[in-house]
């Protein structure tokens, strides 16, 4: 009698284990994730919202806020009505958003960076009037995509077991 015991399909299961081990399928998913964010972060509000929005009342959510928007204002950094891409200052926001991997790929860092951004998307820093315009904010933004981030990693490791 023989000690040998033959498993079939073991180099290709081993394989499977080590890229497992290692995360690749880990890292593509949060490649793709970041992505996604991306995409939904670079959304601008719609441009009708932002017509109907008043600037009259409090848009500023600081007076420091508002003290920067008038110094601007009056040494012509910025004017208004603002024209996307073409005022003064303007630093076509909606094109500078980046994906930035870290850690081997097992972390990605989606950013933009436009000077103006925080005011437009940061939930402690968005003045009134983005929020009145529609700006979402990126912790929104975050929130309502996390579980999509997640099936991204799930999908990626279930495609390499089924492989």
């Amino acid at each position: 009698m023989s000690d040998l015991i033959r498993i079939e399909g073991l180099p290709p299961l081993l394989k499977k284990i080590r890229s497992l081990a290692e995360l690749q399928p880990v890292v593509g998913a949060i490649k793709a994730a970041a992505l996604h964010l991306k995409g939904k972060v670079a959304v601008y509000p719609e441009q009708k919202h932002l017509t109907r929005v008043s600037v009259y009342g409090t848009p500023f959510k600081s007076n420091k806020q508002r003290r920067f928007f008038f110094a601007a204002l009056r040494k012509g950094e910025i004017e208004v009505p603002y024209r996307r891409g073409e005022s003064p200052g303007s630093q076509t926001f909606g094109r500078r958003w980046t994906v930035h991997t870290l850690n081997r790929g097992l972390t990605a860092e989606v950013g933009n960076n436009a000077a103006y951004g925080p005011l437009l998307m940061d939930k402690e820093k968005q003045s009134r009037y983005h929020a009145m315009a529609g700006w979402r904010t990126t912790d929104d933004v975050i929130a309502d995509e996390t579980e999509t981030v997640v099936s991204f990693v799930k999908y990626y490791i279930d495609r390499e077991l089924e492989r």
